[in-house]
């Protein structure tokens, strides 16, 4: 009795410390799907007759089953979720195009690297920007046609004002939210905090793209007089939603377990609150960005914690900034080259009809961390 009851101590000491490393360090399988954005293709896919995609092969196995049910529920979707993903990679790379960390990506199936890993800013920049692409994509594929199971967004309809209506095809965001949402959020396991900062991040980029939804309006009326006007509700670009989520990754807030005493019923009641480390700072808002780990400094290659280092990266000698030589090179100084290069200048239209141009080559100089 007495061994037994210590192999089951043993045995509950190591089911703690993996769900400790659970909430900091461990690997785990928290944007796993990224990766169809490196092997989605028509090879995966069975189509019919209109050569609309209808089914994941099972052997694509980034995906969940839950994922996969998704997917062969709502055909042609597979295509808005890998375009979101593109788009949002895209901004992300945009964003951080002169910082430390730059958004870097592999062709591998861990699309981000070990950064996912991490429960840094820019781990939660990561969650929030795809999230919001897979939103943006699908509510725009939706009123494209693209996606068999929704349409445009009809519920708008009616006088709206005295001098303009509802009436064409609005962007289907709340579809695309609602996706998003079965969609992204089922790939996150467990009760720790890196499960609630995921799923906080995730809904702030959906939310983000619902927020900055904006109506257009067409004027009708003879001679354009706009006597009335027909009005839809539209997406903002993702460059808008790129912009506000790097707004609030500036400003994200570090995150702690809610500490309500020793009331277990409080917990029970809610389980999912977090609450700002320091305490003199206000609670996050459902559109802020949180984390619950420090960055590393990003300045040189760690294969442990997957950063590349800046070395190699092209720096601007005469800018004080972020992108300046000084702090990008993390002071380890830069080296200088010039190089040659040819553009097409001094361009003539010729009726009809050609552009002839003549070839310009200038020196550019280059400035690189070392």
């Amino acid at each position: 009795m007495r061994s037994l009851a210590l192999l089951i101590g043993v045995k509950a000491a190591c089911i703690l410390l993996v769900s400790s490393l659970s909430g900091t360090g461990a690997v785990n399988n928290s944007g796993r799907w990224w990766g169809i954005v490196n092997v989605a293709s028509s090879s995966n896919l069975l189509t019919n007759s209109k050569n609309v995609q209808l089914v994941l092969d099972p052997s694509l196995a980034l995906l969940s089953r839950r994922q996969r049910r998704l997917i062969r529920q709502n055909p042609g979707i597979l295509h808005a979720i890998a375009a979101g993903l593109h788009t949002a990679i895209k901004e992300c790379k945009w964003q951080f195009r002169n910082r430390r960390w730059n958004c870097p990506t592999t062709h591998s199936p861990a699309v981000f690297g070990k950064i996912v890993n991490r429960g840094c800013r820019e781990t939660a920049f990561l969650f929030a920007i795809t999230s919001a692409g897979v939103t943006h994509a699908v509510a725009r594929s939706c009123s494209e046609g693209a996606i068999e199971s929704c349409t445009c967004d009809y519920r708008r309809r009616g006088p709206g004002g005295p001098d303009w209506h509802w009436g064409g095809c609005s962007d289907n965001v709340d579809f695309g939210r609602m996706f998003s949402r079965e969609f992204v959020d089922s790939s996150e396991r467990g009760r720790d905090l890196r499960y609630l900062t995921n799923l906080h991040n995730n809904e702030a980029g959906r939310m983000t793209v619902s927020s900055e939804m904006r109506q257009e309006c067409k004027c009708h009326g003879m001679s354009g007089s706009c006597t009335v006007r027909t009005c839809w509700m539209r997406l903002p670009s993702f460059r808008t939603v790129g912009d506000f989520l790097k707004d609030r990754f500036d400003g994200a807030s570090r995150v702690v377990y809610a500490n309500k005493g020793s009331n277990r019923a409080s917990h029970r009641a809610d389980p999912r609150h977090l609450e700002p480390e320091n305490s003199a700072h206000k609670p996050p808002s459902a559109m802020d960005l949180v984390y619950f780990e420090k960055s590393p400094n990003f300045c040189s290659y760690n294969g442990k914690t997957g950063t590349l280092g800046t070395s190699g990266r092209t720096c601007n000698s005469s800018s004080p900034g972020l992108d300046g030589c000084e702090l990008l090179c993390c002071g380890r100084g830069l080296k200088t080259r010039t190089e040659s290069v040819t553009e097409r200048c001094h361009c003539t239209f010729h009726w009809c009809c050609h552009v002839s141009c003549l070839n310009c080559t200038s020196t550019q100089t280059l400035h690189q961390c070392l």
